[in-house]
């Protein structure tokens, strides 16, 4: 089975002082690695020489994080002698622009060579503003592989117990996994590692392997979980190592003497918890008394550090989280397989944080019992189950509400390899127990964390460091983070106190400021924008209350965080719950505070809103409306400009003659609609009026005639004249005050016929001008007559100013103007007066139009000639007037063709015959 094989530097074109190649043959978080000089000539190259020949299967590089190459190539050959080198392939680094040269790449490149000799040719460097000097670094390098020469030694041999015979190969053929590569011979745990806990690792895994093989399962499993509880603790060593360091290099002793502390402590915790349980004599350790001084080295075994292979495969170990605003120690390493297409990137930086109290930390790793979820206890009956002796039972804090409430007897299962790695971080801070509470399948207990979460921030010293500070609250952000997604409502609502109480009172009281402010908002919110499309109606509307509230928290408010997320447009097939509730979320932000520039404006507010006038779920776009008809309540007419063109045809759509209609109502006009139907009521009502007004003249003639009747009786017996006259009467009568004004003058023995069939204001004469015809004429089309516009009534122009100051029905509304004499309504009369435009009338010489304006001669023929008369010094105001000219043109044209028909007629043709 492929192992990590050793090599030694044989030769190297150049390196930087204090970063020899040789720093390459050993792995470790402290191995400063190799160099290239200053300002050098590309291609570097570096030769390898490995401890035997054998079958590489894998070739690992870590990359430094800003000194990178653009390109490495790797020969292998089987001496030392260049013509022996043949060329496996290359790989391109990224320039970690992304993760702005914090943090290392570890490319893993596979292959199937045999030699005992690699060449690696580093390439020119990828320029950045750290890389001054224009350098290459690697960190580290691993090669693995099948030794060809290593005779394999027994699994017993190698632990030391009695070789019963059975040959390793024989013992882990039976498992059919011959490729397998053991993640302790991979490159990222050496550089994670502390180096004397990643020694005790190996032979805890060894120890492992020969209770699998003995198939002593219950020691394997207690190994293993000794395993993943000394990896965290090997990890978090080699960070408090690397910040030793870092205090030392800028000479800050008294922290490098803390930090020195912190891991003897640390360190005296972890083993004595280890010899409590017998590990160190399994892993063939030993300790002078089971109380060793402080910082005191463990006793060894002398024996070769054997390569562990493994039965199963583990999972390798991922990349936290990036935590912004932290220093990052140890650059996270991401491992990429090597494939032709280059530039993989890695963008994950691992940030360091530890807990205040190490020596709870270390007990409550080691103390605590994770189990398959299968395998777990029953939280009733935990209490009278016997447990593992490696495991004691560790009470969960209690629930903020009920301080003395206890935590649920039993623990909670197991996390598995994929959620420790996600969580790490947050396991650094609040410990094992607590997060796997927070991860586990009973949601009593992610709500008893969260809850321990709480009460742990309540009780945070006021003089803890900003950095502790803010290690803390993003662990407790990632926890409330993952809790806003959960299902079960008393773990959400638990989600949602926790952090109302960071934003309300932690930061504030910690002085934590913007920055951290920012942070947890942008790390929830959108979380809890997603659980407003939950079908739960509870959960919902919880989230969308929380929001609303989050919205007016001192802290959030300024810096309109909820505001600036809740107006992002989305797409319009976004779905209807999760879409109802977005519009929902920025009416109530428009309701609490209106137009609030820059987050709450017109313009983002219709960009929100006006895919959600085209969703495809109705109750969407009702609500969408009444965000629109909100914000033209508060921002008026601008709205309009986001919206269709206000006519007919956008307000065929209904949803659009909706909007139109609501936003005239609140400007207190009339909507279309009701225009509409005022106008019709309008024009019925004309029509009614006219109705009963031609009713009433019909009612006065037949009036008029039974008087006629009667008076002819009583003077002379009926002639044929005096039919004429009793009819040309009755159309006197008709014509009412009209005729009296014209006939004023003209006696009662007047020759009758004259009128026949004639208008007596126009002179228009017409077959169908009988009582009827008349009526039409005079109603319609007589150019001398107007309907008034405000009564109804039939008038002669000449006399309608009169009319309107006299007798109309509205003549209290009109005044008359002392310059031109005519009816000027009275609310327009002082700014017509004080205009001056109007033409000055001549009462003693001359009349004044009423439709133009304009001032004629007196007398009745002066009124024809301007009311019909075709020059252009004729009213030009007058609507009847060239509908008549036309008319009368017509009847004359009719004549004269009538009459030309007629003079050309001609007689029957006689045929003469000669």
């Amino acid at each position: 089975m492929p192992k990590k094989i050793g090599y030694t530097i044989v030769g190297v074109t150049g390196e930087a002082e204090g970063y020899s190649a040789k720093n390459l043959e050993h792995h470790g978080p402290t191995v400063p690695g190799w160099q290239t000089p200053r300002f050098c000539v590309y291609p570097q190259e570096i030769i390898l020489h490995l401890h035997e020949p054998c079958h590489l299967k894998k070739l690992q590089i870590l990359s430094h994080q800003y000194m990178i190459g653009s390109k490495v190539e790797f020969f292998v050959g089987s001496s030392g002698s260049p013509e022996s080198f043949t060329r496996l392939g290359y790989i391109y680094l990224s320039n970690n622009e992304k993760t702005g040269f914090k943090s290392r790449e570890l490319k893993s490149v596979h292959i199937d060579a045999e030699g005992q000799y690699l060449r690696l040719v580093v390439h020119k460097n990828h320029l950045n503003k750290y890389n001054l000097y224009n350098q290459v670094g690697i960190m580290a390098f691993n090669a693995i592989g099948d030794g060809m020469r290593t005779r394999r030694q027994p699994l017993h041999q190698l632990d030391g117990g009695p070789n019963n015979g059975t040959n390793y190969l024989n013992d882990t053929a039976a498992f059919n996994k011959p490729d397998y590569i053991s993640p302790m011979d991979d490159l990222a745990f050496d550089m994670y590692q502390d180096p004397e806990v990643a020694g005790i690792i190996r032979r805890l895994d060894i120890k492992k392997k020969k209770a699998v093989i003995e198939e002593n399962f219950d020691v394997a499993k207690r190994m293993k979980q000794a395993i993943a509880d000394l990896q965290k603790v090997g990890e978090k060593l080699a960070r408090y190592e690397l910040d030793k360091r870092r205090a030392i290099e800028h000479e800050d002793y008294d922290l490098a003497k803390s930090k020195k502390a912190q891991m003897d402590e640390y360190r005296l915790k972890v083993y004595q918890q280890l010899q409590k349980h017998n590990l160190l004599e399994d892993a063939g350790l030993a300790t002078n008394s089971p109380r060793r001084e402080k910082g005191s080295p463990l006793k060894v075994a002398e024996e070769p550090q054997p390569s562990p292979r493994e039965i199963a495969p583990a999972e390798e170990p991922l990349a936290e989280p990036p935590v912004q605003g932290v220093t990052p120690v140890i650059p996270q390493f991401v491992e990429h397989e090597y494939t032709p297409s280059p530039h993989p990137v890695a963008d994950v930086t691992e940030s360091v944080s530890y807990h205040e109290s190490v020596e709870e930390e270390a007990s409550m790793q080691h103390e605590h019992s994770i189990v398959n979820y299968d395998e777990k206890v029953i939280p009733a009956l935990a209490k009278h189950k016997d447990r593992d002796p490696f495991s004691e039972e560790v009470a969960s804090p209690p629930p903020v509400d009920s301080p003395e409430q206890t935590a649920p007897a039993g623990e909670p299962e197991a996390m598995s390899e994929r959620n420790i790695r996600e969580a790490r971080s947050v396991i650094d801070v609040f410990d094992m127990p607590l997060v796997s509470g927070a991860y586990s399948k009973m949601w009593s207990y992610r709500e008893d964390s969260l809850l321990a979460v709480y009460k742990l921030l309540s009780n945070v010293p006021a003089a803890t460091s900003k950095d502790e500070l803010k290690t803390t609250l993003r662990a407790a952000v990632f926890l409330i983070k993952r809790a806003i997604k959960d299902k079960v409502h008393a773990v959400f609502n638990a989600s949602l106190k926790l952090l109302e109480y960071i934003l309300v009172h932690f930061i504030p009281e910690h002085k934590l400021g913007k920055i951290e402010t920012t942070y947890t908002v942008a790390q929830t919110l959108p979380n809890l924008i997603q659980k407003t499309g939950e079908t739960a109606l509870r959960s919902r509307s919880s989230a969308l209350d929380f929001i609303d509230s989050m919205s007016a928290f001192k802290t959030v408010h300024p810096l309109q965080l909820v505001q600036q997320q809740a107006i992002q447009p989305y797409k319009r097939d976004l779905a209807m719950r999760l879409a109802l509730s977005r519009v929902e979320l920025v009416k109530r932000l428009l309701d609490r505070y209106g137009i609030q520039p820059p987050a709450l404006t017109v313009d983002t507010v219709m960009k929100f809103v006006n895919p959600a006038l085209e969703h495809a779920s109705g109750s969407v776009r009702e609500e969408a409306t009444k965000v629109i008809l909100q914000l033209y309540r508060i921002g008026g007419a601008p709205v309009k400009a986001y919206l269709p063109t206000d006519d007919n045809f956008a307000r065929k759509n209904p949803l659009y003659r909706h909007i139109f209609d609501e936003m005239d109502h609140i400007d207190g006009k009339p909507t279309q609609s009701e225009l509409k139907a005022q106008m019709q009521a309008k024009t019925a009502a004309d029509e009614q009026a006219k109705r009963q007004q031609i009713a009433e003249l019909q009612a006065q003639v037949e009036q008029l005639r039974a008087v006629n009747a009667k008076t002819n009786e009583t003077q002379s017996p009926p002639t044929k004249q005096g039919k004429k006259t009793k009819k040309n009467t009755v159309r006197k009568d008709l014509e009412a005050d009209l005729i009296d004004q014209k006939q004023g003058n003209v006696s009662a023995d007047a020759d009758d016929t004259f009128l026949e069939n004639m208008c007596i204001f126009c002179s228009e004469k017409d077959d169908s001008f009988t009582e009827e015809g008349l009526d039409l004429h005079y109603w319609k089309h007589c150019p001398m007559l107007k309907r008034c516009e405000h009564c109804k009534q039939v008038v002669e122009i000449a006399g309608y100013s009169e009319h309107l100051l006299t007798e109309c029905d509205s003549k209290d509304n009109f005044g008359k103007c002392p310059r031109c004499t005519e009816a000027i309504l009275k609310v327009d009369l002082q700014k017509h007066i004080a205009d001056k435009k109007c033409t000055a009338a001549k009462p003693t010489t001359q009349d004044h139009c009423p439709l133009c304006h304009r001032n004629i001669t007196q007398g009745e023929e002066s009124w024809k000639n301007h009311l019909m008369g075709s020059k252009r010094d004729a009213c030009q105001s007058n609507p009847r007037r060239l509908p008549s000219i036309n008319r009368l043109r017509g009847k004359e044209e009719s004549e004269k063709n009538a009459a030309a028909g007629k003079g050309k007629k001609l007689g029957p043709v006689k045929h003469v015959r000669k």
